[in-house]
């Protein structure tokens, strides 16, 4: 349901809601944009006039989408380089191997689950996996993520029970894999990418239209985190900002016994 215009929310967080919808891809008519920005229909039209009037959204025949002045700041964006860089090489070999599977290297970004880099395959048709965009809950990359950290919030749409079996079942395993749970006409299988200091800090997935595909893939996945997790050893550290604080490492496993792959190394 729409949120009346009096609960509080600010300009600036409608304006982005209505941008996160459009992130998806698609040109989307303005009844769906209102409710899916959980907007009344003419606030979400005012703010979509000012967004059009910016160049941040284009509208066409009563349907918007993102503009080129969005695309032109999200180009300033380049999270995560040392990943970037440390995953160029093994994502390009596992594409090989995978047959055109979407592949992705995912970051825990603001209790979100981030793509920052991979390669695109037949998947982006349905879901596009390409960097910026925000996992739907319960992804085998956030099971990956979570595996490595207790204070992991539990993912909207899951029960606990059901969250903490599959979680320890990717501690158990060293991968998470999904069968449909996200979107349902995808599966995908993710492995844990470690820092210099041993801390899960991304998650390597490929994504497939065939669930089939998925299990055999398990082990060409876990190699491929394996070789990035190695590069990150050889790349150098940046210097951080001056005034700048380091973000802080995510925290290893929890009691439960993990998979080597998920052990914090030492």
């Amino acid at each position: 349901m729409a949120r009346s215009g009096t609960e509080g929310r600010g300009v600036l967080e409608g304006a982005f809601a209505l941008m996160e919808v459009l992130a998806h891809g698609e040109e989307v008519g303005l009844t769906r944009l209102a409710t899916d920005a959980e907007l009344p229909k003419a606030t979400a039209h005012r703010l979509l006039g000012q967004l059009v009037a910016l160049g941040a959204v284009q509208s066409r025949a009563g349907r918007y989408r993102l503009g080129p002045r969005t695309f032109r700041l999200g180009q300033a964006w380049h999270p995560a380089r040392l990943l970037r860089a440390a995953s160029a090489r093994p994502l390009r070999e596992l594409a090989a191997l995978s047959g055109g599977l979407s592949l992705s290297l995912s970051v825990p970004e603001a209790g979100h689950t981030i793509i920052v880099g991979g390669m695109r395959g037949e998947v982006d048709e349905v879901f596009p996996l390409r960097s910026g965009i925000v996992l739907p809950p319960g992804s085998a990359a956030e099971l990956i993520l979570a595996a490595s950290s207790p204070a992991a919030e539990l993912p909207k749409g899951w029960t606990k029970p059901t969250w903490t079996r599959e979680v320890r079942r990717a501690q158990e395993r060293g991968l998470a894999f999904e069968y449909g749970q996200c979107v349902s006409t995808l599966s995908c299988v993710a492995a844990p990418v470690f820092s210099t200091s041993g801390q899960v800090v991304a998650a390597v997935a490929a994504t497939a239209l065939d669930g089939k595909q998925i299990a055999p893939l398990g082990e060409a996945v876990g190699r491929a985190a394996a070789m990035i997790s190695a590069n990150l050893t050889k790349l150098p550290t940046p210097t951080p900002t001056p005034g700048t604080q380091p973000r802080p490492p995510i925290q290893g496993p929890g009691p439960q016994a993990p998979h080597p792959a998920m052990a914090r190394r030492r």
